[in-house]
This record gives C-alpha cells, structure tokens and sequence, in this order.
C-alpha cells in the first residue's frame, strides 16, 4: 500500500507539473508573439558576430587550454601556478543567468591567481567546450562525473572547488558523492537539492520564481524567444529593472557583446537548455536520505535574487556541519560580477581562516 500510495503521489505530481508547463509555456509564447508585433521589422534582425569582442581574448584573465574529460573536450582559462592548490570555477546558468561561460569569473580569476592554480572552465555544452547534441548527455550523473575528472585531469586530487548557480547545483553534487575530492567548497547563489526541493514543495512562492524551469521543458520555443531582438535577452538579463546588475558600470557594452558573441555561435543555444530536461529526475531521485556535507563551506549570497527565494539561504544550516554564509544587500543573482570587491573579500577571509 505504502508502494502503491508513493506511485500514485509521482503520478499526480507529474500530471501537476505538466499543467504548469503548457501553462507556463502557452504564457510565454504570447508574450514573445505581443514583442514580435510591437517590433515586426526589427525583432528579427541578428548582428553577425565571427571575431570575438577584446574583452574575452584579454591576456590579463589568463591563458586559454583545452582537456579532455568524461569524453568531453573542455576549453578553459587558467592563470597562476600549477603547482599551488588547484582553485575549479564552475559557472552558472538559471533564469536571469542561463547563460553563462568562464568569463563570469573574470575578476576572481585576477584576484586569486597569484595564490592558485585558478581555473574558470566552460562546461559541456558551453562555450569552446564540446556540445553533445543527446538531451541526455547532460544528466546530472554526467556532469558530476565531469568534474570530478576535470579535476583528476587538471593534475590535482583535490580542490577548491567555487561555483554559482548551476554549476552550484553540480557542485553541491559532487561534494555529496566524492568529498574527498574537495578541500573547501564555496557556493554562490545556488541552495542544495534538497533545501531546494524543500522550498518547491512548501509553498508557491519559490515554485513561480521558478516558472522558467517548466517552460524550458517544451522543445525550440525556449530557443526561438532567447535570439530575438539580436539577442536582446542579455541586455533585459543584465541591465533590465527585474534582476539586472544593481552595479551597471560592472557591465559594459563590451561585456554584453562578449555574451551575445558566445551564444549566438551555431548550435550555442540549445545545449544549456537541455540542462534543464534533465532536472526532475535529478529532484525526485535526490529525496532520499543523505549525509550532512563535512566539507567546510561559505555561501555567498545576492540578495536580491529573482530565481531563489531567501527563505532557502539559513536552511543550509541543516544540512552542512560547517558553513559560514554571507548576504550581500543591494546586489543581484550575478554576486560574484555585480559585486566582486566584496565577494572576493568574503572568498579570501573565509580561505585564510581555514588554513
């Protein structure tokens, strides 16, 4: 009866989450169609981008590898010494940041090279790095399995490992399964699965924050509404009045170019997408008991986050044995570029203090 009770809750909550997504979807499908007829000669109209922006080719942020991992070639920007602890940046990619690639970590890459062996990768599906085109080459089984290679193939049998959003959600992962693995984690705006999956199904408020999940469920609309307007989403993802930048001389033109350059290259869009096909496996499977993260950790959290509620933050308490969390007020889901000067100062503190 137990087992018959548990199908029947799956069932129906599989049922609920389809609604949402035709709900969801059929929403924003009119919202794009309202653009499109506001701007009918314009919002298709693309810039031809071959030659990447001076911005992503800068000496000053290191130099550009490649290696092979898990079957995947993975570009990356690497600086310092390879000899001192590996420092592995993985990036981000939900709702306001879906798109991002190594260059996120633009200023923590300067900052801690002289320290580190730091390393800013673009994950699969990013960037230069390889792009399988299989929804289920990016499992998340898959993407652990990345990193903890990367790490391995990088020359290291440890790491600092640092890591926003998605790549947050990776890294939260891989700590679970191989702790020994990371000396140190430091998170930024990303909870674990498991206060996450708590927060979806406590209330509504952070499930329609969390709306964009379910859209990015139905096939080709996601990618058709994110080219519009000669990729206008990044301007709306970093300078808009919902979730954009608080700091906007963080982002310049350039900056913004260096976005539009990257995922405006053949087959760029769809990869990180699928990232998100894959997500309700990963909650379901993650309800099951877990041991409480040793690994010392320091969560770094924008609070003024449109993809997370901020309920999820203190909940971390539960769940990790040894965490230091820091807000940062006035400053957005994008903490480690809206506000480096602090974030780079709770990085190096809580670094220090470990020793």
């Amino acid at each position: 009866r137990l087992g018959t009770r548990l199908m029947m809750a799956r069932f129906s909550e599989r049922i609920l989450l389809f609604f949402f997504q035709v709900l969801f979807s059929t929403l924003f499908f009119f919202f794009q169609l309202f653009t499109i007829l506001r701007h009918p000669f314009t919002v298709f109209k693309r810039k031809s981008r071959s030659i990447p922006p001076a911005c992503l080719i800068d000496p000053s942020l290191g130099a550009h590898e490649y290696v092979t991992a898990n079957g995947i070639k993975f570009h990356y920007v690497t600086g310092g010494d390879k000899a001192k602890p590996l420092m592995l940046f993985l990036h981000g990619f939900p709702e306001v940041s879906l798109f991002q690639f190594w260059f996120s970590w633009r200023y923590q890459l300067k900052e801690f090279c002289d320290d580190y062996h730091v390393v800013a990768v673009d994950m699969r599906g990013y960037g230069d790095s390889d792009k399988p085109d299989a929804v289920g080459e990016y499992k998340m089984d898959i993407l652990k399995e990345d990193v903890v290679q990367l790490i391995k193939v990088l020359g290291s049998d440890k790491c600092i490992l640092v890591a926003h959003d998605w790549g947050g959600a990776i890294a939260w992962g891989v700590v679970d399964d191989h702790p020994e693995l990371v000396d140190k984690l430091i998170m930024m705006n990303c909870p674990h699965s498991k206060v996450f999956a708590n927060a979806l199904r406590k209330g509504w408020k952070q499930f329609l924050k969390s709306w964009y999940i379910l859209m990015f469920q139905t096939p080709w609309l996601p990618e058709f509404a994110l080219s519009l307007r000669d990729f206008g989403f990044f301007n709306d993802m970093f300078r808009g009045q919902g979730g954009g930048l608080h700091n906007k001389d963080k982002i310049t033109d350039d900056i913004i170019e260096a976005y539009k350059y990257t995922f405006s290259q053949k087959g760029a869009l769809t990869p990180p997408i699928n990232y998100y096909r894959n997500i309700f496996q990963f909650v379901q499977r993650k309800r099951t008991p877990f041991k409480k993260i040793d690994v010392p950790t320091l969560l770094i959290w924008g609070e003024d986050d449109v993809a997370f509620d901020a309920s999820v933050i203190d909940s971390h308490n539960e769940i990790c044995t040894n965490i230091l969390i820091h807000r940062i007020p006035q400053c957005s889901h994008f903490v480690q570029h809206d506000c480096p000067e602090p974030t780079n100062k709770y990085m190096r503190e809580f670094l220090e203090s470990q020793q």
